[in-house]
């Protein structure tokens, strides 16, 4: 009956991807480290669709189960990564997914928490997982929140892709909007500490942080921080996030820190890879042999280069952060596993297992830095019933190694075989897509000619997307405002309704402001419109316009852009596809790929800028 009760429990919990697994799946003969911090023991594991059934010897094994021989190897539980930008690779690249999701799955992570969508992205990614046609480690998407003039807020991306709110009236007014979009995590910017070498950016008070903290708590979803500071994380943990992420680096852990974390169930996420000099980092053959040659390549020329020289606040701060560490697991403050992953050379994947290596050279044994990279992740995510240790009724998110990496951990860069949720992933196939120069495929719509006509009241492109504003880069970014006469008067065709975009320009020498309309939700699939001949929208104002097409494959400097001029009355402009071009003289538009319209306002510095826009179309 307890067999039937978990086959019946894992049935319920299982996803589209459970019609894919193996009905059955017997590895035999393993030594299972099972995440909890007991000793390794050889034993058999049964798993049924998506979750482990049994674990043991003498199980009774259906008969069509597929046998998997795991002699000589170990058995852990899928590792995580709290903390990655899977949009980012790393170095100045546009981004691939895809690429960045089989790093995870070839290191043998198969959880991670990735920081760098948009509410907008969140619903078409989970399309792609749950589609099948895609490999990816399990995805807890993540809302960020920040103030404003904190970090986070200086790329000129907008209030879409970090809400900023500065006090807890806001953060309640502003919470409604994040979690509509049933994000799994929230991450809050919450310090600004520029580490010694840049001004400071704006902070976030314990207050407004925790609203955020309630309202999230309140529907389940954990609350992780961008902290940087011993003052910082004494605000965050009095708060009552899950997590400081990041890592104190200003200065030692004290007593008062280690009390509010222990009071408030507060852990730990050091991210030390991304602070690690990598003026002298240096990789064993078998950390090398696990990137992809690009990847190789950048860590060849840096070994190769004559520069060495650390920056002392650097060097202050890389010694401060691996002492805190030693500190905090005296303490027996929980740590988990995050990379920052994607930015400034940490790697999608090899990240992680670089990150587990570091706390053995801190105080922990191999068995105990595999434990912080399982059990102790999944608990800080607060998934530990659903997966981060081998044990009946657990989601099969297992790695086979060839080797003994709770007693070596240099073993952990031998993955043998990985299941995601009982799934074996393709690992041949999938270092084949890593490796490849070329782009991986995207899921592809069709256009049709109308992008915003205002047609809808609730200010949504055509195409059901969300217009957003970016600006210039910097705190003093430039500012733009858009308004929709969605109430022009009773009987008024679409063709009549308007956006007024009025720019404030910041204190940049070039500023500019920019409209995107996405062509697809997010955007992140890729929009089709060869069939077109170019764009069509009306306008009117005095100023220095540009239309730009966001595309996938290129980065941002490299997009296509055509400069346009508008009148004191209202012109039609139509701009064929032809008269756009790109910085780089090799680059091709490719209209197969294309992802938003942006349309670009310039001006002075310090002055503003508007522009009257009609329907815009493809024609």
């Amino acid at each position: 009956m307890k067999r039937l009760a978990l086959c019946i429990a894992a049935l319920a919990l299982s996803t589209a991807h459970a019609a894919l697994a193996a009905d059955a799946i017997l590895i035999e003969g393993a030594r299972v480290f099972d995440g909890t911090g007991a000793k390794a023991r050889v034993a058999d594991v049964l798993v049924e669709g998506e979750r482990i059934v049994a674990v043991g010897s003498d199980i009774d094994v259906p008969a069509d189960a597929e046998r998997v021989d795991g002699t000589g190897k170990t058995l852990i539980p899928g590792l995580h990564d709290l903390h990655t930008h899977t949009r980012s690779p790393a170095y100045s690249a546009p981004e691939d997914l895809p690429k960045a999701w089989a790093g995870y799955l070839l290191a043998g992570v198969t959880s991670i928490n990735d920081f760098s969508v948009s509410g907008e992205m969140i619903a078409p990614i989970r399309e792609m997982v749950k589609s099948g046609d895609y490999w990816a480690p399990h995805l807890n998407e993540a809302i960020r929140f920040g103030v404003p003039g904190g970090h986070g807020t200086e790329y000129g991306w907008g209030n879409f892709f970090t809400m900023q709110v500065a006090t807890p009236r806001a953060a309640h007014a502003e919470m409604p909007l994040a979690l509509s979009y049933n994000p799994d995590m929230i991450k809050v910017f919450a310090d600004g500490w520029r580490y010694g070498r840049d001004p400071d950016l704006m902070d976030m008070n314990e207050p407004t942080l925790a609203a955020i903290v309630a309202d999230a708590h309140k529907q389940g979803k954990p609350v992780v921080t961008h902290t940087v500071t011993l003052e910082g994380a004494k605000v965050a943990a009095a708060a009552g996030v899950n997590a400081v992420g990041h890592g104190v680096g200003d200065a030692p852990v004290d007593k008062e820190l280690i009390d509010l974390m222990k009071k408030n169930h507060t852990a730990y996420i050091a991210t030390l890879v991304v602070y690690e000099p990598q003026q002298t980092r240096t990789m064993s053959a078998a950390e090398m042999a696990e990137l992809n040659p690009g990847e190789r390549a950048r860590e060849a020329a840096q070994a190769a280069s004559d520069d060495r020289t650390v920056q002392p606040y650097d060097a202050r701060r890389w010694a401060i952060m691996r002492d805190n560490i030693r500190r905090l697991k005296k303490a027996g403050i929980p740590v988990g596993i995050g990379t920052d992953a994607g930015i400034g050379g940490v790697y999608h994947g090899p990240g992680a297992v670089r990150e587990i290596w570091w706390l053995t050279q801190l105080g922990y044994t191999p068995a105990q830095a595999l434990v912080a990279a399982t059990r102790t992740s999944a608990e800080i995510m607060r998934q530990d019933g659903d997966h981060g240790t081998i044990a009946p009724g657990m989601r099969a998110d297992l790695v086979l190694v060839d080797g003994q990496p709770d007693k070596r951990i240099e073993d952990l860069w031998h993955v043998a075989r990985v299941w995601v949720a009982g799934r074996e992933a393709p690992l041949a196939k999938l270092r084949a897509l890593r490796d490849a120069p070329a782009m991986s495929a995207m899921p592809s719509v069709a256009m049709t000619g109308p992008i915003m006509t205002g047609a809808r009241a609730d200010g949504r492109t055509d195409l059901d997307t969300l217009p957003v504003a970016t600006t210039d880069p910097g705190i003093d970014h430039s500012h733009l405002i858009a308004v929709h006469d969605v109430h022009a008067g009773d009987g008024e065709q679409e063709e009549g309704k308007h956006t007024f975009l009025a720019a404030q320009m910041g204190a940049a020498p070039r500023p500019y402001v920019q409209w995107v309309l996405p062509l697809t939700r997010g955007p992140i699939f890729v929009a089709d419109a060869r069939k077109f001949a170019g764009v069509e929208f009306r306008a009117q104002g005095t100023g220095q316009y540009r239309m730009v097409l966001e595309s996938y494959g290129l980065s941002g400097g490299d997009w296509f852009a055509a400069p346009f001029t508008a009148g004191d009355g209202e012109t039609t402009i139509r701009i064929p596809f032809s008269a756009f071009r790109s910085r780089d003289a090799d680059a091709a538009l490719d209209l197969s790929q294309l992802r938003a319209l942006r349309i670009q306002l310039s001006g002075e510095t310090g002055g503003s800028a508007s522009l009257r826009l009609g329907a815009v179309r493809f024609y």
